[in-house]
Parts: structure tokens; sequence; C-alpha cells
């Protein structure tokens, strides 16, 4: 068995046993810091969803739903605490100065529709809600937008496991050598990561 059949048994055997309890705690937390990607827990529950051990559009609505709590939570402490409580802390919930930058920028750029685009985008998601509550968003309105931008994204997420997941593992039992592939695409995408990040620094500071 390669590696990567082994890792993908295993994170649907955890989120079998986890069921909707478990997921709902997954995303609720994942809505406010970041501990485990959306990615890691959605597709595979949307595979469980088309083995028939979950019923799909409950796994969208109980993901939805804590994405929405997760989501208002860092909301909440964008509103109640202000930008001086996550420059100082932030670090600690994987959020640093750039990050909110981006999402203030992106925020002032596109208002309350930004917020239902950025829960809808990888990246921009894990990291909006701050800055909605650190400019006063009407909370109905943070609340309707982001949990609109959360569901597109969770039902895009399962309806991906729910199709994609099985084909995947019939690939990774028949193609030789598929660890070294994903090594060396997950090395392109460290150095992607990288060369982005540099150049985002280089932004930020104006140089050219």
């Amino acid at each position: 068995m390669s590696l990567v059949q082994w890792g993908t048994d295993l994170i649907i055997e955890l989120i079998s046993n986890l069921g909707y309890p478990g997921i709902f705690v997954l995303m609720t937390i994942e809505g406010i810091i970041t501990p485990i990607p959306s990615e890691l827990i959605i597709p595979f529950a949307g595979y469980l969803a088309a083995e028939g051990e979950m019923n799909l559009v409950l796994v969208i609505a109980v993901v939805t739903a804590g994405a929405a709590i997760g989501n208002t939570v860092a909301y909440y402490i964008g509103y109640r605490f202000g930008r001086p409580l996550i420059e100082r802390y932030g670090k600690y919930i994987w959020l640093d100065e750039r990050d909110l930058g981006l999402a203030e920028r992106w925020f002032a750029k596109y208002g309350d529709i930004g917020i239902l685009l950025g829960h809808a985008i990888p990246g921009v998601r894990s990291f909006i809600s701050f800055p909605a509550g650190i400019g006063k968003m009407r909370v109905k309105r943070f609340v309707l937008f982001s949990t609109i931008g959360a569901l597109i994204w969770t039902t895009v997420l399962a309806l991906a496991g729910y199709v994609l997941i099985d084909e995947w593992r019939r690939f990774a039992e028949t193609t030789d050598n598929i660890d070294l592939y994903v090594l060396v695409a997950a090395f392109a995408i460290i150095i992607g990561y990288v060369y982005w990040s540099k150049r985002r620094r280089r932004a930020d500071d104006g140089a050219p």
C-alpha cells in the first residue's frame, strides 16, 4: 500500500469515527484558528456520504453550521478587542500582521460582498472574519454573507469528495511511484508558496 493510499484511508477512518458531531466541532474551530484545513475534513465526509455512511445534505448542513459559528466567533474577537489584540496574539492562531493587512485590504476593496467571496475562496477565508469585526460590519449582514460564502465552499468540497475520492483511491492503488509524484508536487507547491510570499512582502514594503 502506498503512503498516499494509507494517508487517505486514515483520514477517512478518522472522519467516520468522529461522525457529525466531530466534523461540526472541527469546522467550528477551523473557522476561528484554522488548525486543520477544511480540505482535510469536508471532502472525506463527502466520500463517506457516497459510501452510504453519511448523508450528503446533512454533511453540508453540519459543516456549514460549524463554519458559520466559527466565523462569527472570529468576527466578535475582532469587533470586541480590535486590531491590537490580534497583532499581539495572532501568531498563536496562525495569523500574522501581513495576513491581517491582506484581509483588511480585501474587506476595504470589496465591502460586504467581499465577506461572501472571501469565505468561498481558499487562503482569504481563513482570516477574513477578523477585519469584518474590526471594521464594525453589521453583525446580521456578516452572518448572512459569511454563511452564504461558507455554504458555497463546503458544498464544492463535499461534492468533490462525493465524486472524486473513490477515483483518487483507485488511481493511488494502480499507479506506480504515486508517492514520488505527490512528493514532487508538494515540493513544487512549497517552492511556489515561498516565491509568492516573497513577492507579497516586497509589494507590502514597496520594493520593486
